[in-house]
């Protein structure tokens, strides 16, 4: 079978009905990814009806099943009955498998012909894997929350707070063919490290020699609060005044026992280059993100190298990653004192990073340890024979390196990025503050969205009520959209505010502040950053944060508006059984009304609105094709009708 795992087989009792709440999750992203990247945007036979039809042009077969919702943003839900249309009209049971066979057999032709079946092959392994991962997961939630009957979310667990919510994210992206698949971990290790199972562990920290450090911050306060303080007593009471030349590191213990392993790690660590000092500290608790940690008590956070394949990617931590991060924590820093004039909300906030410390290996330290064959074998790596030839990421090397040289030199660049944490603390309430992409998730076999239980519990009436929920998404907007785009508009600043990027603290059930994370995805217009005199001064003039201004504009409509803005009032209204179309048309009257507050004043701003009012596409990630192309680091984007422009989606097929 396509989707069974060769890991775990499944069995009697609960685990089985997660294996088919994980399997219909999965089937429910590939078809739903499937239409919209072939732009089968309606796939209904007619409004009226509930059967839909799926056309594979390029093996020529047509799938039918039902529909039992349909989304203006493509996140249809369907029954679980599919079929295979023959000649003479007739239809032919299809399982799980059998569909997504097909689905893969169809998007295999956007890889090169030489490699469709390799890549094909890959897709059904990470497939397998996120299926695996998931059933696991459910399984897991199940047995802790109570297996009798089917409850609320907020009624199985005594109270969801901030961490239950990252860690609850047990489906992950609606719009990715393998969407929990992590490639690295084994199954043994999950319960360790796995958010989805409730994990939480203390950090290992390295003492690193300080020649051998690059670190930045946006203040000197910042780098002092950076580690805790009983690892740093920990650390002298052990080595002294060793360390007086040294900075403490913290690494995620299981990218720790993978590097400690490494020949050249063992070397650094004889000449007093590294000093590993154990796992230490208090313990953390990893988000959703799975290599992001926080610390529940101290707020401190960190985003973590983890040589894990997660999803599409493998999450270390690159030098422009650092730099663009810190470019961008730097400007909102800038901005900081007069924050609320700018976007005229004191409900908007922005999680920044503050500061980031990479370890940079250098050649010449490769050349002190390999002046002899053996020793360079001993090391893994090759002998290098300049001294001075100092790595550091960004900086172009001789030409006249040799090709080991340069070899060389391109593997201490891999092994710094596994040794590069940025520092992200977060100072918000942990009992009212959620992250919103598990909110719109419902509990395994449950079809209420956890956000609807947690505005029940925190509403102020005790007969069970809630507020309104298109009052309620209004609010929402007021203190996301609104300031966002005023933001973009006057600053020229964009955010990937996507649902596992933003926190929502919620006051009597409402939305009472709106935050957002992770600066790795700014992206700032160039003219305005010049123009507020940023360039040459807060930035570099070749900051990787700069951008011409279409791209941050596109950006902001798919990550907030296509992402965001559809997971969230998809579950609004799959919960109230109303059309989608009621939520996009409070967007639309907010988006009239900033218009006619401020536009006035704010020329780019009147001109994204009408965009936003008038365009009849906005971009969407087409991650299905992108995972086909092996292009999880630069995806392909696609158009999608614009709900906002009430314009009626049709099939171009």
């Amino acid at each position: 079978m396509l989707t069974q795992s060769t890991e775990v087989s499944t069995i009697a009792g609960e685990l089985s009905k997660s294996r088919i709440w994980a399997e219909q999750a999965t089937l429910r992203a590939l078809v739903n990814s499937y239409l919209r990247e072939t732009q089968q945007f309606d796939p209904r036979m007619n409004t009226e009806a509930s059967e839909i039809r799926v056309i594979l042009p390029q093996i020529g077969l047509k799938i039918t099943g039902t529909l039992h919702h349909f989304s203006a943003t493509g996140q249809h839900v369907y029954g679980s009955a599919w079929y295979e249309a023959e000649e003479g009209g007739t239809h032919r049971p299809l399982k799980m498998d059998g569909v997504i066979q097909r689905l893969l057999d169809e998007m295999s032709y956007h890889a090169k012909p030489e490699q469709r079946e390799a890549e094909q092959q890959k897709m059904k392994q990470r497939i397998r894997n996120s299926v695996h991962k998931m059933t696991l997961f459910m399984d897991h939630h199940t047995k802790i929350t109570g297996e009798s009957k089917p409850k609320s979310f907020s009624s199985t667990e005594a109270h969801l707070t901030y961490v239950r919510s990252e860690q609850s994210l047990l489906i992950g992206h609606p719009f990715h063919p393998f969407p929990k698949s992590t490639e690295g971990f084994a199954d043994y290790e999950l319960p360790l490290y796995s958010p989805e199972m409730g994990a939480a562990f203390p950090l290992y920290y390295f003492a690193v020699h300080e020649d051998n450090v690059q670190e930045e911050w946006i203040g000197e306060e910042h780098r002092r609060d950076a580690i805790d303080p009983s690892v740093r007593l920990h650390a002298r009471r052990q080595w002294g005044e060793e360390l007086a030349r040294y900075r403490i590191l913290p690494m995620h213990p299981w990218q720790a026992e993978r590097v400690l392993r490494q020949s050249h790690i063992q070397s650094l660590m004889r000449q007093r280059v590294l000093i590993p000092l154990g796992a230490l500290g208090p313990v953390i608790y990893p988000t959703s993100s799975i290599r992001t940690v926080w610390d529940l008590k101290t707020g401190n956070g960190y985003k973590l190298p983890l040589h894990v394949r997660i999803t599409n990617l493998v999450r270390d931590n690159t030098q422009e990653q650092a730099r663009r991060t810190l470019d961008a924590a730097k400007v909102i820093h800038e901005l900081s004192a007069d924050w609320s004039s700018h976007i005229q909300s004191e409900s908007f906030k922005v999680l920044t990073e503050t500061g980031y410390s990479r370890v940079c290996f250098q050649p010449n330290e490769v050349a002190k340890r390999t002046e002899n064959p053996e020793s360079a074998k001993d090391a893994g790596l090759s002998q290098v024979t300049t001294s001075d030839a100092k790595y550091d990421a960004g900086h172009e090397y001789s030409p006249a390196a040799t090709e080991r040289e340069t070899a060389t030199i391109h593997e201490l660049e891999q092994l710094s990025d596994q040794f590069t944490v940025l520092y992200r603390p977060m100072d918000l309430n942990p009992e009212s503050t959620y992250v919103v992409a598990s909110l719109l998730e419902s509990s395994p076999g449950e079809q209420e969205p956890r956000l609807i239980g947690v505005i029940r519990d925190n509403y102020p009436s005790k007969n069970g009520e809630r507020p309104d929920l298109l009052a309620w998404l209004e609010r929402y907007l007021h203190i996301s959209m609104v300031p966002m785009l005023r933001l973009l508009a006057v600053k020229g600043i964009a955010f990937e505010a996507h649902v596992q990027n933003s926190l929502l603290s919620l006051q009597d059930g409402w939305p009472e502040c709106y935050y957002v994370r992770d600066l790795e995805g700014v992206s700032i217009v160039r003219e305005q950053a010049e123009a507020a005199g940023w360039v040459g001064s807060l930035i570099a003039e070749d900051s990787p944060v700069l951008y011409g201004a279409e791209e941050p504009w596109m950006r902001t409509r798919y990550y907030f508006f296509v992402n965001h803005l559809g997971a969230l009032i998809h579950a609004l209204a799959v919960h109230d059984q109303h059309s989608e179309q009621e939520c996009w048309r409070v967007v639309r009257k907010v988006l009239e009304q900033l218009r006619k507050q401020d536009a006035g004043s704010c020329p780019r701003l009147a001109a994204y609105i009408q965009d936003l009012l008038t365009a009849p596409t906005l971009p969407a990630k087409a991650n299905f094709t992108s995972c086909f192309q092996s292009r999880g680091d630069a995806p392909s984007f696609i158009p999608i009708p614009n709900p906002i422009h009430f314009r009626e989606v049709t099939s171009c097929l």
